[in-house]
């Protein structure tokens, strides 16, 4: 059965331990050559091209990545090819770089890793496979190209090796495919990294609307073994909003005071509108949670919530309470429907990954126990007039 290694820290091992003991060895000398001809790789047409991601190894600042190449009516035969290319800002941009790779062992961009037999005496590197009849041969000589025109890539390669048994030289082994790649990571969930924002929402409550597109900036926050986003000029009204990370998951944070003037203070909360009332959603008993979708680089906050055993359009914005009464009276900003931001990311992956977050607390940042506040079963009406305007 085909394996794609193990885990990125069990590769990484593993090449290092290979390293350094110098299992790599290129005899030019062998007295027996063998060619592919008339075996099983140099049947294979290859139709079928998948690229695991694994991240950045050994703090190289490349991108360390696996291309497997085999034909669909038979995934027992093929060629990993391990290489190096340029870091992406996230695990969901990576591609592989279009040009010429060689081999080295200096984890350097565009470079393929040889194959060889790590000191467990695992196959790691570059090689030909056959787990049908567990045989191998690795590679490492020649050179691959990789182009790209739309969504099709080009791959050519020319390499040589030996046989993984043996060390019998392996010459003209001849590598060529066109077609799509199904890229893939092992890093699990990503989270989003510092980045700028453009924002997208409908405006849904007051008279004269709330801008419906407006831009910020998202910062990641770590601290005591937190993590949130603080998110600048919600609603092009100069509020920080925050959300927070739970178990890698993203949730409206509407318990820190965002904003306040003389008599009021400004919590982002979830609402629907039933009727002429804005009904808050903040009995404190369910989170609200903002997608990532980190393929595209989007935060999609809430568009369904359910009241009353009804499901009604959520909306989100802030919200400002009495701070005599606890009562909600005044509005920060509108409420918004749908709202979508699109990152672009200012930091490089590997950048947050030593840590280059910011590093800013909410001490300080008024806290507000939803208990505290007037409610009515568990929820509040809000009985503002369609002219009521921002504060």
């Amino acid at each position: 059965m085909k394996t794609i290694f193990n885990t990125t820290k069990n590769i990484l091992a593993s090449i290092l331990l290979a390293l350094a003991i110098m299992l790599v060895s290129c005899n030019d000398d062998l007295e027996v050559e063998i060619t592919p001809d008339g075996n099983e790789w140099a049947q294979v047409i290859y139709n079928t091209a998948e690229c695991e991601y694994l991240g950045e190894i050994s703090e190289s600042g490349t991108a360390f990545f696996i291309l497997d190449l085999f034909n669909s009516s038979n995934s027992n035969i093929g060629i990993f090819i391990m290489g190096f290319g340029t870091l992406p800002i996230s695990s969901a941009n990576f591609k592989l770089d279009a040009g010429t790779y060689n081999f080295s062992t200096s984890f350097a961009a565009k470079t393929l890793f040889p194959g060889m037999t790590a000191n467990d005496g695992s196959k790691i590197g570059t090689f030909l496979y056959n787990y049908t009849t567990n045989k191998f041969t690795f590679v490492t000589e020649g050179s691959l190209t990789v182009s790209l025109s739309g969504n099709t890539y080009t791959i050519a390669a020319n390499f040589k090796g030996e046989d993984a048994v043996t060390g019998y030289a392996v010459n003209n082994i001849i590598v060529n495919y066109t077609g799509s790649i199904k890229y893939t990571n092992d890093l699990g969930d990503i989270s989003p990294v510092k980045s700028t924002y453009t924002a997208t929402g409908t405006p849904k409550w007051l008279t004269i609307p709330g801008d419906g597109t407006w831009t910020g900036t998202l910062d990641p926050v770590e601290e005591d073994g937190e993590k949130w986003y603080k998110i600048s000029n919600w609603g092009n009204d100069d509020i920080n909003i925050y959300l927070d990370d739970v178990d890698g998951k993203i949730v409206i944070d509407d318990y820190t005071r965002v904003v306040y003037n003389g008599t009021h203070d400004g919590y982002f909360r979830v609402a629907i509108i039933e009727g002429s009332n804005l009904i808050l959603l903040d009995d404190g008993s369910e989170d609200y949670f903002v997608t990532y979708d980190s393929a595209n680089e989007k935060l999609i906050f809430p568009t369904k919530a359910t009241y009353n055993g009804k499901e009604y359009q959520a909306l989100v914005g802030v919200i400002g309470y009495n701070r005599t009464t606890n009562v909600p009276e005044v509005l920060f900003s509108d409420f918004y429907a749908d709202v979508v931001f699109q990152l672009t990311p200012t930091v490089t992956r590997s950048s947050v990954n030593n840590k280059s977050v910011e590093q800013s607390s909410k001490t300080g940042l008024q806290k507000n126990t939803l208990n505290g506040l007037k409610m009515t079963e568990n929820y509040q009406i809000i009985s503002l007039q369609k002219e009521t305007q921002k504060r």
